[in-house]
């Protein structure tokens, strides 16, 4: 593992106190469109085991239970996985996604949820296809952000967003989309040539809502958001203008929060 993808861990503000309970019950779960599709394409109609890589607290690897006979986390960061909770047919092991330490094409599916930007690429792409049996898929699956809630939540969104990257222009934060943007995520994996074939899946979830989950996954999205005890950097991010508006636009309703995805294949 680089230099550069251990500064990322040590100074992703994930193992803050509290942070990973919170990133649990705000980030989305994936669609369960998404998992029937790669079960589907993977030819493993329910697979045996799913690999999920940088799971993080788990939500990604927990929504295989029920869906294949056993799925296994894999996140290098102690405080995530400690908040993981047990579902059947699921475990979690603490490691890195280059070097997970399993057997050989032993998964119908690997996936990286939310997470190949916090990797190095090339090593990740060479142990999933390791680690897939052939015709096995590997998948990297991104939500885009913010949900689409309403058009001035857009602008406060993008506005808190702006404050959150000058905050790391100053500190001189980096973050692992600045080296391995997402949008070049099919690139790379074609650029690999550890997979006969890579292509792109469009598709979307809707999940309920509040304005409480609009600033609990604002502060979910990590360096800097998780700032409780920097005091100068919670005034710099100024989430308290973004609940303001939150509050604003939906009081105390619930409503549907509208998720895009774009998930990246490459088939073994």
């Amino acid at each position: 593992m680089s230099d550069f993808s251990q500064a990322l861990i040590e100074n992703s503000g994930y193992d803050r106190t509290g942070f990973a309970a919170g990133y649990d019950r705000h980030r989305p779960k994936p669609p369960r469109v998404l998992l029937e599709l790669l079960s589907r394409y993977a030819r493993a109609e329910p697979p045996k085991l799913v690999v999920d890589l940088g799971c993080g607290t788990g939500l990604s690897t927990r929504a295989w239970s029920g869906l294949a006979e056993r799925a296994i986390g894999v996140e290098p960061n102690p405080a995530m996985l400690a908040a993981a909770e047990s579902a059947p047919g699921v475990e979690f092991v603490q490691a890195y996604a280059h070097a997970t330490g399993l057997p050989d094409g032993i998964a119908d599916i690997v996936t990286c949820s939310q997470s190949l930007h916090w990797m190095e690429p090339w090593p990740v792409f060479a142990e999933a296809a390791r680690t897939l049996r052939p015709g096995g898929v590997f998948a990297a699956y991104d939500y885009d952000w913010p949900p689409i809630i309403d058009p001035e939540l857009d602008i406060a969104y993008e506005a808190y967003q702006e404050r959150r990257r000058e905050a790391r222009r100053r500190r001189g934060i980096q973050r692992g989309g600045d080296r391995w943007p997402k949008d070049g995520h099919l690139d790379r994996l074609r650029e690999s040539g550890c997979f006969a074939t890579c292509r792109e899946v469009v598709l979307n979830s809707i999940e309920e809502g509040n304005a409480n989950r609009v600033v609990g996954f604002a502060r979910s999205l990590g360096l800097p958001a998780a700032a409780g005890d920097d005091p100068e950097l919670e005034r710099d991010l100024d989430i308290a203008e973004l609940e303001e508006v939150a509050r604003h636009v939906l009081g105390d309703r619930t409503v549907p929060f509208l998720f895009g995805y774009r998930m990246r294949l490459g088939v073994r």
